[in-house]
């Protein structure tokens, strides 16, 4: 899909409470406006002024709230096809082009059609998940109207157009970096050392040890539990390990049916089992998955100290 590059970016809320929402994004393909109160001749005849004095005379609405209300109005019978519409439904992030041709309803509110369909995905076909987008793009759902600009308008075209932001790559780019020099400590660091490192990246995660670490079975090191979920797991740590041993052991987890996960860590691994493809349902965490959970776990001033 090619890039999109719009003139304009407005939210539009479809109905209050979202009540057009599902029609206008799932069945018609279309824009709503309320306002049923609003004449359709007029708007199409561009009367703005009459308009706003209605608001002020009729319905005793302030200048400026009255101007607001046209001005909204305006906006939906007079944008073009190049403006971005975009809202938020169904914890998504939804966008489309439309064309300015209104057609008015039996219950008096107006429609236009979306060019196309509305789109929840980005031109690489990723859904636009409102946990992924920005908490500024987000708040624009609060809006007490129905049509506004967005202040975060390159934002919420890059977010379409998959282009990251200046910003982000050199973060994404520092944390590549953190990890690359963080591996290399992690394997610096002593054996007992690097097992209180995944016990306590464990810990951090929310599960609970039980018993003592390394002290348990043959087969685990670890003996954990989730308080929320109350599943079980084990953790076996190596410090050195290859393929062959690997899979020994998934076939020993296999038997092992009290418990729900299993952890298999692996300090320094052979180059068979780095370049193995893990698609079994024992978790294959080496040097570097630890070095990237180390980094979630806000552990890595402790591996610092403990390298230095």
């Amino acid at each position: 899909m090619m890039k999109i590059k719009p003139n304009k970016v407005l939210f539009i809320k479809l109905g209050e409470g979202g009540k057009y929402e599902k029609d206008c994004i799932e069945k018609s393909q279309t824009l709503r406006l309320g306002y049923q109160e609003t004449e359709h001749s007029l708007c199409q005849s561009k009367s703005w002024n009459l308009i706003r004095d209605y608001f002020i005379e009729e319905m005793n609405c302030l200048s400026q709230v009255a101007t607001s209300h046209t001005n909204q109005i305006q906006q939906f019978y007079e944008e073009d096809e190049n403006t971005l519409w975009i809202t938020f439904y169904l914890n998504k992030f939804w966008w489309c082009f439309s064309k300015p041709e209104i057609t008015q309803l039996s219950d008096k509110s107006k429609v236009r059609p979306v060019i196309g369909n509305w789109s929840d995905k980005d031109i690489n076909g990723n859904t636009l998940l409102a946990s992924n987008i920005s908490g500024k793009l987000l708040k624009t759902q609060g809006f007490r109207g129905t049509i506004c600009k967005v202040p975060e308008q390159k934002y919420a075209i890059a977010k379409i157009n998959c282009e990251q932001m200046k910003e982000v790559l050199e973060v994404e780019q520092a944390l590549n970096n953190l990890k690359q020099k963080l591996t290399l400590l992690i394997q610096n660091l002593q054996w007992k050392d690097f097992e209180t490192l995944v016990d306590l990246i464990f810990r951090q995660a929310g599960w609970q040890r039980i018993g003592d670490m390394g002290k348990t079975q043959k087969t685990l090191d670890l003996e954990l539990l989730s308080p929320v979920t109350g599943e079980r797991g084990i953790v076996q740590i190596k410090s050195q390990s290859d393929l062959p041993q690997f899979l020994s052991y998934q076939n020993t987890f296999i038997t092992m049916t009290d418990y729900d996960k299993f952890f298999y860590v692996v300090h320094s691994a052979k180059s068979n089992l780095e370049k193995y493809e893990n698609e079994t349902d024992t978790k294959l965490y080496l040097v570097d998955k630890i070095a990237e959970l180390t980094i979630s776990a806000g552990l890595v001033e402790w591996v610092i100290k403990k390298t230095s």
